[in-house]
């Protein structure tokens, strides 16, 4: 008898169980299941390339509960499908799914003002050296409609015409002025910008007042500089060799960084790079990394790229352009260092797009960039005590400036 109720027990236990997995299974595949039933999808779903955009910016009147509201990947053109998950009113997990296009429909860039000289005999292609690029496509299509001749004089009246692979196009009236060449006058008087001036107008409470330096200074006498007030420098530690280039180290580093050190100075640094890929300046950054050995640093080290005459021959787009600088300065922060961005006026405004540390390049006595910046390079005829010839003269900020 114990036995046959035994047996009936475990029948039991088992239907039990049986349902109870075919219940699981039959809920798991409603999982995978794609119900756009419980939610509406907005009808502008023509997206463009690299938007900020999330799930939640694409769906409404959702009868549930969005699990994840994860951002979408916009960074390649054409329909892509979006999968996400979400809780029904049941709290049962469901799958919904709506596509969206990636489309580009910004213009290309053409930076030049209403007219370009060159000399006569000039040897470049006026498309490879005259800046332009687009958002998107590393590889626009460039163009210069008219007549002129490099080798003659002359005012030519030109279009300078970029197309990008969209469709979009730009273009530029301009007026090449090919001028004869001239004797290099030599009579000219030099100028400084001294650094007691600076100090002078420009030192206070929220200020302190540097320079930066490379092996084009020589040898460097920094207890002079301390004497005659530089509170900071920003030192070169390398280059890279040109485009394609291996990485140099500066022939000054060493001598500069531990005397700056030893004189009490505090310290920054940058690299100067032609990097044109991520793998480049990934090499770069921990290459500095392995170079500094946990060395402390009072001051950011920043990414410097100035090659705007070759640009166009980069075959980089604008947002690939600035991935580079973000991926250098990334990886320089994670391993424990502040970074920043150097560069000038001009293309902090018309090239770089960026929300890190910046170090602007603008030789005035009074800049107008209103974008933020940490340090100011506001010469690059400086002259003070212990340095022979130009220096460049920096002002850093102890609050941001806006």
């Amino acid at each position: 008898m114990k036995k046959k109720i035994f047996i009936v027990v475990c029948i039991i236990l088992l239907i039990i169980c049986g349902v109870f997995l075919c219940n699981f299974i039959h809920e798991k595949s409603l999982e995978n299941t794609i119900d756009n039933t419980k939610f509406q999808i907005k009808n502008n779903k023509d997206i463009e390339v690299y938007s900020d955009v999330k799930v939640s910016s694409f769906i409404y009147d959702l009868k549930g509960t969005l699990i994840e509201d994860f951002s979408i990947d916009t960074k390649e053109l054409g329909k892509k499908e979006i999968i996400f998950s979400y809780n029904n009113e049941d709290g049962h997990k469901r799958r919904g799914s709506f596509y969206i296009n990636v489309v580009d429909t910004t213009n290309p860039v053409i930076l030049l003002s209403d007219s370009y000289s060159v000399t006569v005999g000039y040897n470049k292609k006026l498309t490879d050296v005259i800046m332009s690029f687009d958002n998107y496509d590393s590889k626009p299509n460039r163009e210069i409609i008219g007549e002129y001749d490099l080798n003659i004089p002359g005012i030519y009246n030109l279009e300078y015409k970029i197309t990008d692979s969209s469709g979009n196009v730009t273009s530029k009236q301009f007026k090449l002025n090919v001028l004869k060449k001239s004797k290099s006058d030599t009579s000219v008087k030099k100028t400084y910008t001294y650094f007691k001036d600076v100090v002078s107008n420009y030192k206070n409470n929220d200020t302190s007042i540097g320079i930066d330096v490379s092996k084009w200074q020589g040898n460097i006498d920094f207890n002079k500089l301390k004497e005659n007030g530089v509170e900071f420098v920003i030192i070169r530690i390398g280059t890279q060799n040109g485009f394609d280039g291996e990485i140099l180290e500066d022939v000054y580093f060493k001598n500069n960084i531990e005397k700056a050190k030893k004189a009490g100075l505090d310290v920054g640094l940058y690299f100067y790079s032609y990097a044109k890929t991520k793998e480049e300046v990934l090499e770069q950054a921990k290459w500095i990394i392995d170079k500094l050995d946990g060395m402390k640093l009072e001051l950011p080290i920043a990414y410097d790229w100035e090659s705007w005459n070759s640009f166009n021959t980069t075959n980089l787009s604008l947002y690939e352009f600035n991935e580079l600088a973000y991926t250098f300065m990334n990886y320089i922060e994670k391993n424990g260092y502040k970074s920043m961005l150097y560069g000038s006026k001009y293309y902090l405004i018309n090239v770089f797009s960026t929300d890190k540390t910046v170090w602007l390049a603008h030789y005035t006595n009074k800049t107008d960039y209103d974008g933020k910046y940490y340090i100011w390079q506001m010469c690059n005829d400086g002259k003070v005590s212990g340095i022979n010839g130009y220096v460049d003269i920096d002002i850093l900020y102890k609050n941001e400036k806006d």
